[in-house]
């Protein structure tokens, strides 16, 4: 099995940082059940009257909480182990993403990671850089969290994987990842 990544809210549990940092960049004290959709879908910003100039500001805010605040879903490990080959697509730019690939030594069972911003492509749900990933390692599934992950494997031709929320766009939806379907 080769498979495509997200790493927020799929392979860590960023979700709680993120929303912290989200939180400090607003200025103001937001409820994480209230946030999360809202960050989750790109809605954020606007919703809470936040300037987009602030996203720079955001990631550095989250990228400097502490690594162990955002663990490793359990059993996420053993789906990367017995992988063929993994890639990874993230929103995070290249040094937050090294960070944590590091702390959690995750490293090692990437073939390749694509952080669009860093490395010249769009953000998801653009095409390109699952296509270039699908073209090299010829993958069999994606896995994410949110529609954005899921879309462009669909364009694609990949099955799709939702991890811990219903999706349209999912073949799957897992809620641990002891259920992964694809061995």
């Amino acid at each position: 099995m080769k498979i495509l990544w997200d790493l927020d809210g799929t392979i860590l549990d960023t979700w709680p940082t993120l929303i912290e940092a989200f939180t400090v960049v607003a200025k103001k004290d937001l409820k994480y059940e209230e946030v999360l959709p809202h960050l989750k879908y790109g809605t954020a910003y606007d919703f809470y009257g936040v300037d987009k100039k602030k996203v720079t500001e955001f990631r550095e805010i989250e990228r400097t909480l502490p690594n162990d605040r955002k663990p490793l879903f359990p059993f996420v490990k053993d789906v990367l182990s017995s992988a063929n080959a993994n890639v990874l697509v993230t929103h995070r730019n290249r040094r937050s993403t090294e960070e944590l690939l590091e702390h959690w030594n995750l490293g090692q069972f990437f073939e390749e990671v694509i952080c669009p911003a860093d490395d010249g492509y769009s953000l998801k749900p653009d095409i390109h850089a699952y296509k270039y990933l699908h073209d090299r390692y010829c993958l069999d599934v994606a896995v994410g969290d949110q529609s954005t992950d899921l879309i462009p494997a669909r364009k694609i031709g990949l099955k799709t994987c939702s991890f811990r929320e219903e999706n349209e766009f999912a073949d799957e939806t897992i809620y641990c990842y002891s259920e992964f379907p694809y061995k």
